[in-house]
């Protein structure tokens, strides 16, 4: 029932938007070639140097088009869990604890930023000129295979870390900060493999803001870097039990709502 009425509200969310082709296939394209510039800058550094602890630079472009692909689907299909503070500041959160409905289906059907979807395609691309490279000496069949999953892990990992920062919310009511912190730093490490970084932060990269199971340790594997093929696991459990805590503190939070009386 709640995927029906999702679907419905998604459908017409959509429709909405594509009453403006125009603006839409612009935000796309521009939003694309943002993100492409910021990769040819990121390749222009990499390129001056034959490898960075031991990933070369389509090995790292392999792991900067899955970050992009990743949080790009999560900002098109969340971006009112994105701009959640404004609920908080304005008081509309009340106008969504009225409805027969979960609070958090209709913050998920309303407003799909589809310009977002220019990010997935440049990442995409990224991804197919990094594999095209890498497949000259690795084989590349196992990871093709298992690319959707890492995919679709990536974008539950991202949806669930902005889900915990829309949360805090209804203590704080301005979450831009946090943000930095939780999203934006840590999918800009994300581009990077994960062995560049001190301890204390990759401590942190693989348990409190877990971005290390988006791409770079199945691509331990997939690139015979080191590890096994529990590896190819990991960011599935990881991906699930992070959801699933994410649900569980938006669900605790919103107990803690206080309504503006507007």
């Amino acid at each position: 029932m709640k995927l029906k009425l999702y679907i419905k509200l998604v459908s017409a969310s959509i429709r909405s938007r594509m009453q403006y082709k125009m603006n839409f296939v612009f935000s796309m394209v521009s939003y694309g070639i943002v993100m492409m510039i910021d990769f040819l800058m990121l390749a222009a550094i990499l390129n001056r140097f034959n490898e960075v602890k031991g990933w070369n630079l389509y090995e790292v472009g392999i792991l900067y088009g899955i970050s992009s692909v990743s949080l790009s689907l999560y900002r098109t299909v969340a971006p009112e869990i994105h701009e959640f503070e404004k609920y908080m500041i304005e008081g509309e959160f009340d106008s969504l604890l009225i409805r027969p409905v979960s609070p958090l289906v209709l913050l998920l059907s309303k407003n799909l930023d589809l310009s977002r979807i220019g990010g997935a395609l440049q990442g995409m691309i990224i991804i197919a000129l990094s594999l095209y490279h890498v497949s000259h000496t690795h084989s590349i069949t196992l990871l093709l295979i298992y690319l959707p999953v890492i995919l679709v892990c990536g974008w539950v990992i991202s949806f669930s870390l902005a889900l915990v920062t829309a949360t805090i919310a209804f203590w704080t009511q301005r979450i831009k900060d946090f943000q930095t912190f939780t999203l934006y730093a840590p999918f800009y490490a994300a581009n990077y493999p994960m062995n560049i970084y001190p301890g204390w932060l990759k401590f942190i990269f693989f348990t409190v803001i877990p971005v290390a199971f988006i791409n770079y340790v199945p691509m331990l594997f997939l690139l015979n870097k080191s590890g096994n093929i529990y590896y190819l696991l990991l960011p599935v459990l990881v991906a699930l039990l992070f959801f699933y805590l994410a649900l569980a503190f938006w669900n605790f939070g919103i107990r803690f709502y206080h309504s503006t009386g507007t």
